[in-house]
């Protein structure tokens, strides 16, 4: 069913919009694939009796953004990992800064079947333009999805363990909206339900143990190498990884 002349608004109340992220290097077993729904938005998408009159705008908060499901790694994500991988979204990927999309040229095929949108999507202050297609269904819900390479938009993708564990530079976006009053569409949020595209984070706690690691060898070899007994070389290296592991469990790895 087409979608019918007149303004149509879009939102948590009627859509979902999520988010799916994917991993990447030497350490990237260490890390989850995250799905994350963003809670806080507002779509506008205008069919005019003219072409000229349609538009699509959007704006995100994005603070909003929530992780439902973390998928791989070594260990299954708690609640406390999915609150850090936020925070870490806020403070140093998005930085608490506003994303809006503002359309083009808005495109409704012949049979009203798809719609192809063109605009220009500000993240962290900075613009660069972007398409996609959004699928109309027989009940007139709104489907598609669109990549996001973070770089275009001069996010460097989060990383950690020197560089070893990435979080892929391609994101994947997804609508799914109806565009009528009523509960949102259901979408189940797992990785079964789409592909996966760029920007997990890693498990703090596998994070934290790693740097312990890293920290006892090193200093274990390195006092080792200087002629220091071995039990002194060794109860020193394993204190110091002790308070490494529990300073980066509680105050997290940071960039690399």
């Amino acid at each position: 069913m087409p979608i019918p002349p007149g303004t149509h608004t879009f939102g948590p109340d009627n859509a979902n919009l999520l988010v799916r992220t994917g991993r990447t290097g030497a350490a990237a077993k260490a890390g989850h694939n995250l799905l994350i729904q963003v809670t806080a938005w507002q779509a506008t998408l205008v069919i005019g009796d003219d072409p000229a009159q349609n538009s699509v705008a959007l704006d995100v908060d994005a603070t909003s953004l929530r992780v439902r499901e973390g998928t791989g790694g070594m260990q299954e994500l708690g609640e406390d990992d999915m609150a850090n991988i936020e925070q870490t979204i806020d403070d140093e990927i998005l930085s608490r800064q506003s994303i809006e999309f503002r359309s083009t040229a808005v495109e409704v095929s012949a049979d009203g079947a798809r719609i192809g949108v063109q605009g220009e999507l500000t993240i962290v202050g900075n613009t660069s333009p972007i398409g996609l297609e959004l699928a109309v269904g027989d009940n007139g819900r709104l489907s598609g999805t669109v990549v996001v390479k973070q770089t275009d938009w001069g996010i460097t993708p989060y990383s950690t363990l020197f560089g070893t564990l990435k979080v892929v530079d391609e994101v994947e976006v997804e609508i799914d909206a109806a565009p009528f009053e009523g509960a949102p569409p259901d979408v189940p949020l797992s990785s079964e339900s789409g592909s996966y595209v760029p920007a997990p984070l890693v498990d703090p706690r596998v994070s934290a143990f790693l740097w312990a690691l890293l920290c006892f060898l090193v200093l274990w070899f390195d006092i080792a190498a200087v002629g220091v007994a071995q039990s002194t070389s060794v109860t020193f290296a394993l204190v110091a990884s002790a308070f490494v592991y529990l300073f980066v469990r509680a105050r997290g790895s940071g960039r690399n």
